[in-house]
């Protein structure tokens, strides 16, 4: 108890964890463990008084004392934990326990479970390990290398599938095996902010990015998410499209509303390869589950993006798999189970509420959740989680552009794809890094 509060040990082994890794992670700073303290306790301290009380904790920490936490799970109190990813996927992880028998050492199961790896996903490779007492208790620091266990399908045989598809992929699809809905899931693919024709230079912006770089990811995404997710069986899939996948609207190569942007090459080539991107994948997700694609105005290509949706509906006006949501509203709705989708560009955070409840009032009665994700500002935030709403930015997949770097932008590139189940809600969130 603190002042009548409960101080749980999650919130202890967690303050802990942050008091150590800042002993190497100057990023660090005083004021994110203020702020930390604050939202678990409920009431404010200055970053001047926790640098202060650190000082007799980082004496003992710096001389090598070990603070061994009680309890743990399968008794092992696991502490001051580093990973390192080498470039053949293979993972070295540097940890201390408590052991209360030196066989458990030579027990893979026990090793990978120690450093927080699952056995059913890693494969021990090799294990290095010491030993010494610390008053009643017998510590050891643990060294181990782990690779993740093969999957049953390679990204070479994803590539050569995508890249090999036939012309005619809006013709019905007939060799298809009905149990393969009994998943009830959802996977949602809402690739934001692509911005398809930008060019940026490591002179002028510190990244490189253009038509060709901007390809080569965008199948990455695609391919990654497949390969992680090819073993469920999903009952539909959403891929978005528009949000300023393109990154200017028309042969001026301005935005919409007449911002000179930084392109790559002309206007009409850049539409050409773009859509021929968008069906060939949209193509391949429908072997996978019907696909229904939902067109998001963005605000660099208004006019490009209704273009793109209209033509994806033409291509795909055969197919019993695919269906097209082409209209121009800003905010889409999607029900699926117990939740409700709203898709959109942008958004007033304090507004959208009202806006989505007076909107898609006819689905109240039918759900349990609603979730709100907008795209246009690069970078992945809650905005808002409250009364079963969320509202949420989505990160993007492109590289900066030169008015990001003037302005200091520099978020994560990353794609954020969901899976969803139709009584459980969000049970599954992807994350495909661009590095």
């Amino acid at each position: 108890m603190n002042g009548g509060l409960i101080i749980t040990t999650q919130f202890l082994e967690q303050q802990l964890g942050m008091l150590i890794e800042k002993q190497s992670n100057s990023e660090i700073e005083w004021q994110d463990i203020a702020d930390f303290r604050c939202q678990h306790l409920h009431y404010p301290e200055s970053r001047d008084t926790i640098r202060k009380g650190y000082k007799l904790l980082g004496e003992y920490l710096a001389n090598g004392w070990s603070l061994v936490p009680p309890g743990g799970e399968d008794g092992i109190a696991q502490q001051r934990k580093t990973v390192k990813i080498n470039g053949d996927h293979t993972e070295v992880s540097e940890c201390e326990f408590e052991v209360t028998d030196d066989s458990c050492l030579r027990n893979p199961e026990f090793l990978l479970k120690s450093h927080g790896y699952d056995p059913r996903l890693f494969d021990l490779v090799s294990s290095k390990s010491s030993q010494w007492d610390a008053g009643n208790k017998r510590l050891c620091a643990s060294r181990i290398t782990v690779r993740p266990k093969a999957s049953d399908i390679l990204m070479e045989d994803l590539d050569a599938w995508i890249r090999n598809l036939p012309d005619d992929v809006g013709a019905p699809f007939t060799e298809y095996d009905e149990s393969y809905l009994d998943g009830n899931k959802l996977l949602i693919i809402p690739i934001s902010d692509l911005h398809y024709n930008l060019q940026s230079t490591m002179m002028t912006t510190g990244n490189e990015y253009n038509c060709k770089i901007a390809e080569e990811v965008f199948f990455k995404v695609v391919k990654d998410i497949i390969s992680r997710t090819y073993q469920y069986r999903f009952n539909r899939i959403i891929f978005t499209i528009g949000g300023d996948m393109l990154n200017a609207d028309g042969p001026s190569g301005m935005t919409y509303k007449g911002t000179p942007q930084d392109n790559c090459t002309h206007y009409y080539d850049a539409c050409e390869q773009l859509y021929a991107m968008i069906v060939q994948v949209i193509g391949a997700l429908s072997y996978l589950a019907p696909v229904d694609v939902i067109y998001i105005p963005g605000n660099h290509d208004t006019v490009s993006g209704f273009k793109l949706a209209k033509y994806v509906e033409a291509w795909f006006r055969k197919s019993d798999r695919i269906t097209v949501d082409s209209s121009p509203k800003p905010r889409k709705y999607y029900k699926f189970g117990r939740t409700l989708f709203v898709f959109a560009h942008n958004g007033d955070v304090k507004r959208l509420p009202r806006i989505v409840a007076d909107e898609g009032k006819q689905y109240w009665s039918d759900i349990d959740t609603c979730e709100v994700m907008l795209q246009h500002m690069h970078s992945e935030q809650v905005l808002v989680e409250d009364h079963n709403i969320r509202i949420q930015r989505l990160p993007t997949i492109s590289a900066k552009s030169r008015w990001s770097e003037e302005q200091g932008y520099n978020a994560k590139r990353q794609c954020k794809s969901f899976i969803y189940d139709k009584d459980k809600g969000l049970t599954t969130v992807l994350y495909t890094n661009i590095v």
